[in-house]
């Protein structure tokens, strides 16, 4: 029994050393002559787009400590744009570094991590700008020039606060090949510069280029607004419901135009219609109500800032205004309630606790008036009426006159 056992024991350690030598002998031959074979496989494989299965050739081709330096090279770049196309930024950023430590650089590389982090193809949350940038920077410092890329480091510029750098690439671009974005990009620049003019100019020329994107129009709009300009606003809205009709927006935007020129009658018009198109729309509820007022229908006004606050419960203008009818129609109790909900909702709101500090004095509550002005006054110590409103409360409570 025992010879037998011996014989075992023999014949296993026989196996595994002649085991051991053919793996040795396939290390050996894939050293010596199959690096190449495998090396066009994994490239065969990631041509056909099996990006895997790639990935797995070339680390093999990695782990090998015989490679030499061009295939070591090959086998790093394809293993990082085989990460780019399965969207893993952390192994494309580190094979991207094992390039660099073995002294290979590559700017369209940094250019595509790049477009990983700015989330172009919205495959992840949300961009990166700042990491984008990073890697822009980096492809810019090692020569590409190629349009698109000077497009994706101007945005990466312009996202990270950058306006002049921005600016200054985007002027670069629209003069070889202008897309409607270029202009778009330069627009909102001069729009935070406050320079309107120039703004709305580059509004204009980027409606040239493309004449069916809803954001130029209603970016268009609105800067005409700020300007004042509400006729031309209301030709631009106008415009964009020619290109599509269902966009609330526009119709909302030409409420506020028509409401500023005090033609409340389209102004109604325009936002039942925005009402129609999105029946959850606060603002639009809350805008109705202003028209209301305005046309002293303050009943129907009533209900629509219900509404508004039914769909936005923390709606502070829309407290504000119902307290301000009930004040009005000299329903205190009511104003004390609306205005109370106001500050409960924004303790930091000096607006809210000024009007409530009104409601608490034309309801005879004096101490509780004075109490809410002072803190008004503490939130915002310009805020307008505040002081004299306070001077006169402590007048009628026969007070000094400090704070």
């Amino acid at each position: 029994m025992l010879k037998k056992l011996m014989y075992l024991i023999v014949i296993s350690l026989f196996l595994i050393s002649l085991s051991n030598s053919v793996l040795a002998a396939e290390n050996s031959d894939l050293n010596s002559k199959n690096l190449n074979q495998l090396f066009l496989s994994g490239l065969k494989d990631y041509k056909a787009e099996n990006y895997a299965l790639a990935e797995q050739k070339f680390i093999k081709l990695l782990a090998n400590d015989n490679l030499d330096s061009g295939l070591e090279f090959s086998s790093l770049y394809y293993s990082t744009k085989t990460a780019i196309y399965r969207n893993q930024i952390a192994k494309a950023v580190n094979y991207l570094k094992q390039m660099d430590q073995i002294g290979y650089q590559s700017a369209n590389l940094n250019w595509e991590i790049a477009k990983l982090y700015l989330n172009q193809k919205n495959q992840y949350d949300s961009a990166d700008f700042k990491m984008a940038l990073e890697y822009l920077k980096k492809a810019n410092d090692l020569g590409i020039n190629q349009i698109e890329f000077k497009r994706d480091l101007a945005y990466g510029y312009l996202e990270n606060n950058k306006f002049k750098k921005a600016e200054k690439l985007y002027k670069e671009i629209i003069e070889v090949k202008a897309q409607a974005s270029d202009y778009l990009a330069l627009a909102k620049i001069k729009e935070q510069n406050k320079k309107f003019k120039k703004a709305i100019n580059y509004y204009e020329n980027a409606l040239k280029l493309n004449d069916s994107e809803s954001s130029l129009y209603l970016n268009l709009a609105k800067l005409y607004q700020k300007t004042n300009n509400n006729k031309a606003a209301i030709l631009t809205f106008k415009k964009g419901i020619n290109q599509k009709a269902d966009f609330t927006p526009y119709y909302i935007g030409l409420a506020e135009s028509y409401f500023e020129l005090q033609n409340y009658n389209e102004a109604e018009k325009y936002l039942k219609k925005a009402i129609e198109l999105n029946n959850n729309s606060y603002y639009g509820y809350f805008l109705l109500a202003e028209v209301e007022v305005e046309q002293g229908r303050l009943n129907l006004a009533l209900s629509n800032y219900n509404q508004a606050l039914k769909y936005n419960p923390n709606y502070v203008e829309a407290y504000l205004a119902e307290g301000k009818i009930y004040l009005k129609e000299k329903d205190y109790y009511r104003a004390i309630s609306s205005f109370s909900i106001a500050v409960e909702k924004n303790k930091d709101h000096a607006a809210s606790r000024y009007y409530l500090a009104k409601a608490y004095y034309q309801a005879e509550m004096l101490e509780a008036a004075r109490a809410e002005i002072k803190k008004a006054l503490h939130l915002d110590n310009n805020y307008p009426k505040a002081r004299e409103f306070l001077e006169q409360i402590e007048a009628d409570l026969n007070l000094d006159k400090n704070i």
